[in-house]
């Protein structure tokens, strides 16, 4: 059994006592002997339940019946009767939601940035609505894992503000995960990164290291929740300093007072804020969660060897966009030799039997790494190991053709020399003179189907030494891809020799040199080249 929560009051915080009147005093006084008797709840549900002693609800529970006089910033919540029976009856009623909102702990400030994040939020209910569906896969894990390391529920609404539950966010500081983590801080916690995975974005990984994050940053803070959330967002060390600048200056140094920080972070904890009031009060925004049970979906699965996914998932009937929805940290289909476990989905773990793993690890042992280099686009290496340019944006998990310069994809082996001896195509050595135009002719191909091919754009220049793919033709290729010196009755084309000139090609073709020039787009006053290729018309 995991335990329940231990309830977070916050560090209590006080501000002008000395204006508030006396009943203040006393309204506090009476409130703290009502709370127990009004909190006392029982049940059961799959995630631990709270007996008698249940964790104080969040004060952000808010009907508007709320006294001015009342100071939110320093008290727990403040419960009518009907509101403490709504969240009783949210303890068993099945709904994660509702059993994660029963049981919030934090208290809320009153001030104007959770009012303006509260504003913000209610009125893009639907959007909210959206990311509560994203994050069923996740949230009975997550839950769990923070009521193991006594923190918070409130946390499980964090990835909302974060990433809204999608597991391939990056932000502009190239942060990345559910949890955002940069690669600094994900290094620091045991994130791991290769070619093959990211542990950023793994989801049980990088729960686990937000765990650890927020139990360090508790420790380090005192239970400030407010300062333990926003160090989240902008680093323990600047809040540290910021704390440490106020109180040089005489200042107060409360988190809300703070004055050294950046406005993302100084409104972090109050959009964090924001949604426990929405999640608590779903009736008053018009806010309906997505209903997820309170029950695990999903289950762990070691391994020791890579897998290819693809394989795996047709082998064990799991449809391929859920298993790679589970483990959004693989990079490629191929899991890389670094592979611990996965996260299967619980209904179908049965399937992932030994032989099926096994049939998936044989699949994965054909694919082997390759770093792009300048020059290199998709259709080439398509044709060069031997696949198609879907399939290679496929197993890497790509949605653009573009080729970045020292990435490193995967590629299939053993493939690329059976599909060069077919000779359906060949690749050509860019020669000094070649034209894009002179090609397509020379290689029987349309001027738009040569650049598809080889991912050429409109404007794209060739250069000599460059690797194209053209259509195979009778012409004979030597061993280094130039063309054999033809003669006019076995070839169409001629490679120009040292001292060529138009006027004694043409004699020797039987043709005339205007004819040459008309059919090659030559500037007749300028000299041949050697090494340049000439079609030669009529023969």
């Amino acid at each position: 059994m995991i335990h329940p929560a231990t309830i977070f009051m916050g560090k209590r915080l006080a501000y002008r006592r000395a204006e508030r009147p006396q009943r203040s005093v006393l309204l506090r006084f009476l409130t703290l002997l009502v709370l127990p008797a009004l909190l006392a709840l029982s049940g059961c549900a799959n995630l631990p339940q709270t007996a008698g002693n249940a964790p104080m609800a969040s004060s952000a529970v808010d009907d508007g019946s709320s006294s001015d006089d009342v100071d939110y910033s320093i008290l727990p919540a403040i419960n009518t009767p009907e509101q403490s029976a709504r969240k009783a009856a949210w303890m068993n009623d099945g709904n994660l939601w509702h059993y994660i909102a029963a049981r919030f702990t934090l208290p809320i400030p009153n001030n104007p940035r959770v009012q303006q994040q509260l504003a913000f939020y209610s009125s893009h209910i639907d959007y909210l609505e959206r990311v509560t569906e994203r994050a069923k896969p996740y949230l009975h894990m997550i839950v769990a894992d923070l009521q193991a390391n006594n923190l918070p529920l409130e946390l499980a609404l964090l990835p909302i503000v974060e990433s809204a539950y999608r597991p391939g966010a990056v932000s502009s500081s190239n942060a990345a995960g559910i949890w955002q983590f940069v690669r600094s801080t994900g290094d620091h916690f045991g994130l791991r990164r290769t070619v093959w995975y990211d542990g950023r974005r793994d989801i049980k990984a990088s729960t686990d290291a937000a765990m650890q994050y927020f139990t360090r940053l508790r420790i380090m803070f005192n239970d400030d929740w407010p300062v333990v959330i926003a160090s989240y967002n902008g680093g323990e060390g600047t809040l540290q300093n910021a704390i440490a600048y106020n109180q040089s200056k005489g200042l107060p140094t409360d988190f809300w007072d703070l004055t050294r920080i950046s406005k993302e972070t100084a409104d972090y904890p109050a959009r964090l804020y924001a949604l426990v009031i929405i999640f608590s009060n779903p009736e008053k925004y018009g806010f309906h969660p997505y209903p997820i049970p309170n029950q695990s979906v999903v289950t762990e699965i070691a391994l020791n060897k890579s897998v290819n996914l693809n394989k795996l998932a047709s082998l064990t009937g799991v449809s391929h966009d859920e298993l790679f929805h589970l483990n959004p940290g693989f990079d490629k289909l191929i899991t890389g030799p670094e592979t611990t476990s996965l996260l299967v989905p619980k209904s179908l773990a049965s399937q992932f039997t030994p032989t099926a793993l096994e049939e998936a690890e044989k699949s994965a042992m054909n694919w082997g790494r390759y770093t792009l280099r300048r020059g290199d686009n998709f259709h080439k290496l398509a044709y060069r190991y031997g696949c198609d340019v879907d399939e290679l944006l496929k197993v890497n998990r790509l949605s653009s053709a573009y080729a970045h310069p020292g990435e490193t994809i995967i590629v299939p082996l053993g493939r690329g020399k059976k599909l060069l001896a077919s000779g359906a195509d060949q690749l050509y050595t860019v020669q000094s003179g070649d034209s894009l135009w002179g090609l397509a002719h020379r290689f029987d191909m349309d001027l738009a189907d040569l650049k598809r091919i080889n991912g050429l754009k409109a404007k794209d220049p060739i250069h000599p030494g460059q690797k194209l793919i053209v259509a195979a033709k009778q012409e004979h290729l030597r061993a280094d891809n130039k063309p054999v010196k033809s003669s006019g009755e076995s070839s169409g084309h001629y490679v120009v020799q040292k001292g060529d000139t138009l006027w004694n090609v043409a004699r020797r073709f039987s043709t005339t040199v205007q004819h040459l020039v008309a059919s090659n787009r030559l500037d007749s006053s300028a000299p041949l080249k050697p090494g340049q290729v000439l079609m030669i018309a009529g023969n």
